[in-house]
């Protein structure tokens, strides 16, 4: 029995010291675990930091609308037939409400020094959709009416306070009335670009072209009505726009539509010729201590050159 005692305890001791040894020493899963971790983190120490973008505006909407589109400026010139109007006068102190019917009028296309002293025509454009069939165009027409002298036109209403029905000659001292600063069309057109010939935009493509649109009038008149003519003051900065006075008025609206072609002289110029019809209300022209109302049909014939800002092939090439 006390043979025994030493082997025994010395025995216990060694199982002790073992299991001591087993607990201190990591199991193969958490070896492995500990390993990865200890691998991965210089790496995710060592990643640079991504740098930001220099250029903020190419995540910009706005940026991207104005470089990536199709855009197109034409600037042109036209010719112009006017249907009869009716001309509406109203001048209360005057004792004059009266109404000339069947107005013949005439354009002015003269071309001279100045580029905008004749009858021009601006566009300024961007396609919307991802073919480029469709665009949305600022649309601005010059056009110039000057009354027919010479003509007899039937007049009903008041002159004077007397009533009235009956044929007058047109011209001075009478009636005359010239739109020569002019009758100025500015429309918001949708369009429509249809491929005929060629790929778009290429040079000698041929794509018809149709637009449609509303906007207002901002005619300037220069009128003689029963020997008086109307005076809007000078062409100047302070006297440039009003409602019913100033060089220019802005008291009408227009609508129309336009048809034609577009054919690519040589990438990116082009040259457009179109054909366009347009109806316009101008609600208070000014006369001498009074205003005319008045409506005008026209046909314009336009022939303009332009050029293509193609942001959209830019950026599918890029």
């Amino acid at each position: 029995m006390h043979h025994w005692c030493p082997s025994i305890r010395a025995a216990v001791v060694a199982l002790v010291a073992a299991g001591a040894t087993a607990q201190a020493q990591p199991a193969p899963n958490q070896l492995n675990t500990s390993i990865l971790a200890a691998t991965a983190m210089p790496q995710a120490q060592s990643t640079p930091r991504q740098p930001r973008s220099s250029n903020q505006d190419q995540d910009n909407a706005f940026w991207r609308f104005l470089r990536d589109g199709e855009w197109y400026f034409t600037w042109g010139y036209d010719k112009e037939f006017w249907a009869p109007s009716d001309v509406h006068v109203s001048q209360g102190p005057l004792g004059n409400n009266f109404t000339i019917y069947g107005v013949h009028g005439q354009d002015d296309p003269g071309i001279n020094t100045d580029p905008f002293g004749p009858q021009y025509n601006i566009r300024v454009g961007r396609f919307i959709n991802d073919d480029r069939t469709v665009a949305v165009e600022l649309n601005f027409d010059h056009t110039k009416f000057t009354s027919n002298t010479g003509d007899s036109a039937h007049v009903v209403g008041t002159i004077g306070g007397v009533p009235v029905n009956g044929y007058f000659p047109l011209g001075n001292p009478f009636f005359s009335e010239q739109l020569h600063n002019g009758a100025n069309h500015l429309m918001i057109n949708g369009v429509y670009r249809l491929p005929l010939i060629g790929q778009t935009n290429e040079t000698l493509s041929v794509a018809a072209i149709a637009k449609a649109g509303v906007g207002i009038m901002l005619p300037h008149t220069t009128d003689t009505i029963l020997g008086i003519t109307n005076n809007v003051g000078p062409k100047s900065l302070g006297n440039s726009i009003g409602l019913t006075n100033g060089w220019w008025q802005l008291n009408g609206w227009t609508t129309g539509a336009e048809v034609g072609f577009r054919v690519v002289l040589y990438k990116p110029v082009y040259l457009e010729v179109t054909d366009k019809i347009a109806y316009a209300r101008l609600s208070d022209l000014p006369a001498y201590l009074g205003t005319m109302q008045q409506s005008l049909w026209m046909n314009e014939i336009v022939i303009g050159i332009g050029f293509t800002y193609d942001g959209a092939s830019n950026a599918q090439r890029h």
